[in-house]
C-alpha cells in the first residue's frame, strides 16, 4: 500500500478561536476534520459536505489530544477480486479491502474477540434510472492489523491495534468465506456477539461470500448497466467515538457476464455506493434521514416523465447504521390519482443467515402507498432494511411531482420513534381532480391496445353524456373537457386506425440512440417509455475479418461474420489484423512502437515463462504470484532512453517486467516495477520503467501483469528519447 495519505485535525480552516472543532450531529457525536490525498503533489481537501450529515447548530471547542479517536475507513476496495464459481445460477465472489486509521488514536484489532472490525462486501447496479443492490456477503472477522504504510504518516504498532495513519490489507483470498453473520452486529453501537451465534453453510464457492445472481451480471439482460462494489468496516471503538459515518467506500467494476468482473477507476473513500446514483443522475434527490438516538438512512428519490401523462417514481433506501432498521416505507399519493406498476426490490440473505428474505407486501389506498414487512413482534428476523443493505420502492402515477412531498420510513425495532419523515420528490400532498390531469400521448386509444378502433368508440358510447364531478373523469373523455360527448366521437373518427405503439430508446449499429417504437427500431430496443439518457449504447469497434481486412462493426456482428473483434471504440487505423488476437504469450506478443497501446489481461492466462526476478525491483510490490499476463515487443531504431508507463485512471493495479533479446527462447530480464509515482491522472497503483538505456537494432519484450494476479484493462505508453 503505497499512496501517500495525510490526516490533519481541522485547524484554522474557518475563523474561530478553537484549534480543533468538535461538532455534535443530530444523531450522535462526530468530529470535523479534513483528510488530504496527495497524488502527484496535488492536495484535495475533504469537506464536511461530502458526508452529507445534518448538523445541529451547537459547536463546542476542545484543544485536547486525541479528539478524533480511532477512525477506520475502507481506503481501497476491490484491488483484488476472487471469482469462485456459480451454483444454481448464483455466483460467489470476494473482493479485497484495505482499511486506514484516519484517527488520532490506535484502533483496536484484538484477534478472536469482539474488539476488532467486521468487514462487509456489497454489490450494486445502475440501469435505466434504477440503482439496486444485487449482492451482499457475510462479515470477515478481522485479525492482526499489519499497520502498513500507504495511507498516511503511519505510526505502526503491534498487530493487536491499527496504528495512527496506518493501513491493513485483506486481499480477496482473506475475504473469501467470511464467518460473521450480519444478524449478530449492531452497526450503530459497534457491538457484536462473539463467538458468533450462527455459522455460514453451503458449498465453498458460495458460503458466506458476496453472492450475485448470474442473471444480474448478464449484459444482454442489462445493456449499458454500470456496476459498483462497496466495502464496509464496522469497527467497535470507531463507533463508540461517533466516527461511524464514513466507514463505507465504493469502486466501480465492469463485467462481461457471470464470473468475469474487474474493477475500474479508483476507490471513492468514505462515500457509500448509493451516493453514486446522484453522481450519475443529478436530478436524483438524496437525503440523510436520522433516527433520534440511533443511526441514519440515506434515501434517494427520482421522478421521471415517462409520457402518456404518467410519471415514474423511484426510491432507494440504504440503512447506513440504524439499529432500529426499517420495516415499512410509505409515500403520499393524492386521492383520485391513478397508480400503476407498483414494485419492490431487495437483496437476499444467504448461507444460513437468520434474517428472512421474504418480499415486502404493498397496500395501495386512496392517499398513500405503503410497503411493509412483518412486525418485530410477529417475527424479529423479518426482512427489515438492516445495516448496509438497500431496498427499492417504485410506482407509476399520473400526477406530476412536487419536491416537498412527505415520505416516511417506519422503524422496525421497538423503542424508537415509529416513523421518521422527510421531504423529497413525490406526488403533491393535495387532492387532485382527475380532470386536471393530462390525457396522455394517445388518448383516443382508450382500451390500451395501441390502435384506435371500434372498441374505443364503444367505450365513449357506454359513458355518453357523463361528466366528471371532481372525483373521476369519464373513460370516454378523449378531448379533455371532462365529459363524454359527441366531440369525443368525432375525435375518435378522426384518429381512427392510428398506431399508438409506445416509444423507447433504440440503439443502432453505429452506436447512436434514438427514441422509436419497437417496430421502427433498427437495432436494440430497450422497452416502452425508456429514453436515451437511461441507456449506454455499445459502440462499434475494429473487426478483423482477415489479416488485411478490417471493418468497424458491433462485437456480436463481428463474431457472427467470423471476424476477430479488437475492442469497442477501437479504430481500424490503429489495429494490425496480422497480429494475434490476444498477446497472451511471448510467442504471440504484439509489436509496439512509440505511442499508446491498449491491452487487457481479462482473458489472458499465466505464461509458462516463470516468475519474474523481483530482486531487480525490490520494495515496489511487484508480487507477481502467477499473474495472467500479456506481451509486447519493440525494436529500437536509435540509441536512447526508453520509458514504459501503465498510467491509466481506468486501469487496475499493474506489474511490469522488461526483457532483452531477439527471440523468446533467449530473453534476459533487465528491469521490473510493481508500483511507482510521479505521474498525475493515474489509477491508485500503477507501474512504470523510466529512462532505461536502449541500443539501436536491439529488441526488447514487455510483459504486463498485475499485483497479486490482478487482471483488467489498461493502456501502455511507450516513449524513446
Amino acid at each position: 500500500m503505497k499512496a501517500a495519505y495525510r490526516l490533519f485535525s481541522l485547524r484554522c480552516l474557518y475563523p474561530t478561536p478553537c484549534n480543533h472543532l468538535r461538532i455534535r450531529y443530530g444523531w450522535g457525536i462526530g468530529k470535523l476534520w479534513i483528510a488530504s490525498l496527495r497524488e502527484s503533489q496535488n492536495m484535495h481537501a475533504k469537506t464536511l459536505t461530502g458526508w452529507g450529515l445534518a448538523m445541529s447548530a451547537g459547536v463546542a471547542c476542545s484543544t485536547m489530544a486525541g479528539d478524533i479517536g480511532p477512525d477506520v475507513v475502507a481506503f481501497y476496495v476491490a484491488n483484488s477480486i476472487n471469482t469462485l464459481g456459480s451454483i444454481d445460477g448464483i455466483g460467489g465472489y470476494a473482493i479485497g479491502t484495505t482499511s486506514c486509521n484516519y484517527g488520532d488514536e490506535v484502533a483496536n484489532w484484538y484477534s478472536g474477540t469482539n474488539q476488532t472490525p467486521l468487514i462487509g462486501q456489497n454489490a450494486y447496479r445502475y440501469h435505466q434510472g434504477r440503482f439496486e443492490q444485487i449482492g451482499l456477503s457475510w462479515l470477515k472477522h478481522s485479525f492482526c492489523a499489519l499497520s502498513e504504510g500507504g495511507c498516511g504518516d503511519c505510526q505502526p504498532t503491534d498487530c493487536s491495534t491499527l496504528g495512527i495513519g496506518c493501513a491493513d490489507t485483506y486481499g480477496a483470498g482473506l475475504n473469501t468465506n467470511p464467518s460473521g453473520p450480519r444478524s449478530d452486529a449492531n452497526a450503530f453501537s459497534g457491538y457484536y456477539d462473539y463467538p458468533f451465534n450462527v455459522s455460514p453453510s453451503g458449498p465453498s464457492a458460495l458460503r458466506g461470500n458476496l453472492q450475485i445472481k448470474d442473471s444480474d451480471l448478464e449484459p444482454a439482460n442489462y445493456p449499458g448497466a454500470r456496476y459498483f462494489f462497496e466495502g464496509y468496516y464496522m469497527s467497535p471503538d470507531d463507533a463508540a467515538e461517533g466516527n461511524h459515518a464514513n466507514n463505507a467506500s465504493w469502486r466501480e467494476f465492469e463485467t462481461n457476464g457471470p464470473g468475469s468482473v474487474w474493477a475500474i477507476g479508483s476507490t471513492q473513500v468514505e462515500i457509500p455506493a448509493i451516493r453514486v446514483w446522484k453522481d450519475i443522475d443529478p436530478l436524483v434527490d438524496m437525503n440523510d434521514v436520522h433516527v433520534p438516538s440511533d443511526g441514519h438512512f440515506i434515501a434517494g428519490a427520482r421522478a421521471t416523465d415517462i409520457g402518456n401523462g404518467m410519471w415514474h417514481y423511484e426510491y432507494a433506501v440504504w440503512n447506513h447504521n440504524s439499529h432500529a432498521c426499517a420495516g415499512g416505507f410509505s409515500v403520499f399519493v393524492p386521492p383520485g390519482a391513478t397508480v400503476q406498476n407498483v414494485g419492490f426490490n431487495d437483496v437476499d440473505y444467504h448461507s444460513g443467515e437468520v434474517h428472512d428474505s421474504t418480499d415486502w407486501e404493498v397496500t395501495v389506498l386512496p392517499g398513500s402507498i405503503t410497503w411493509h414487512t412483518d412486525s418485530y413482534a410477529s417475527n424479529p428476523n423479518a426482512n427489515a432494511i438492516r445495516w448496509a443493505t438497500m431496498y427499492n420502492f417504485r410506482f407509476d402515477c399520473n400526477v406530476a411531482p412536487s419536491n416537498e412531498s412527505q415520505v416516511n420510513i417506519h422503524t422496525f425495532r421497538p423503542g424508537y420513534p415509529e416513523t421518521v419523515s422527510f421531504a423529497t420528490v413525490g406526488p403533491p400532498m393535495e387532492k387532485v381532480d382527475p380532470c386536471d390531469l393530462p390525457l396522455g400521448d394517445c388518448p383516443e386509444d382508450i382500451n390500451g391496445d395501441y390502435v384506435v378502433a371500434v372498441e374505443d368508440i364503444l367505450v365513449v358510447l357506454a359513458t355518453f353524456d357523463t361528466c366528471g364531478d371532481g372525483t373521476f373523469r369519464p373513460d370516454g373523455d378523449v378531448t379533455g373537457d371532462c365529459c363524454a360527448d359527441v366531440n369525443d366521437i368525432l375525435a375518435l373518427i378522426s384518429a381512427f386506425g392510428t398506431d399508438c405503439s409506445p416509444t423507447g430508446a433504440c440503439c443502432t449499429a453505429d452506436g447512436a440512440c434514438s427514441v422509436t417504437t419497437e417496430a421502427d427500431c433498427m437495432g436494440m430496443w430497450h422497452g416502452a417509455n425508456t429514453n436515451c439518457t437511461w441507456v449506454v449504447c455499445p459502440q462499434p469497434g475494429a473487426c478483423c475479418l482477415t489479416a488485411t481486412d478490417c471493418v468497424s462493426m458491433q462485437a456480436d456482428d463481428c463474431v457472427n461474420a467470423g471476424g476477430s473483434f479488437r475492442g469497442e471504440g477501437v479504430q481500424c487505423e490503429v489495429v494490425d489484423c496480422d497480429q494475434a488476437e490476444l498477446n497472451d504469450s511471448c510467442q504471440e506478443s504484439w509489436y509496439a512502437g512509440p505511442g499508446s497501446h491498449e491491452f487487457s489481461t481479462l482473458d489472458a492466462s499465466p505464461s509458462d515463462f516463470g516468475e519474474p526476478n523481483e530482486s531487480m525491483c525490490p520494495g515496489t510490490y511487484l508480487d507477481w504470484e502467477g499473474s495472467p499476463d500479456v506481451w509486447f515487443h519493440t525494436t529500437i531504431e536509435t540509441d536512447g532512453l526508453m520509458t514504459i508507463s501503465l498510467c491509466d485512471p481506468a486501469s487496475f493495479d499493474t506489474s511490469l517486467v522488461l526483457y532483452h533479446g531477439a527471440y523468446c527462447e533467449e530473453l534476459v530480464q533487465v528491469d521490473c516495477n510493481g508500483d511507482t509515482s510521479g505521474e498525475s491522472g493515474c489509477q491508485s497503483y500503477y507501474s512504470a520503467i523510466y529512462d532505461h538505456p536502449v541500443t539501436a537494432g536491439e529488441t526488447y519484450y514487455i510483459r504486463v501483469g498485475g499485483w497479486q494476479a490482478n487482471t483488467g484493462n489498461g493502456t501502455m505508453h511507450l516513449e524513446i528519447e
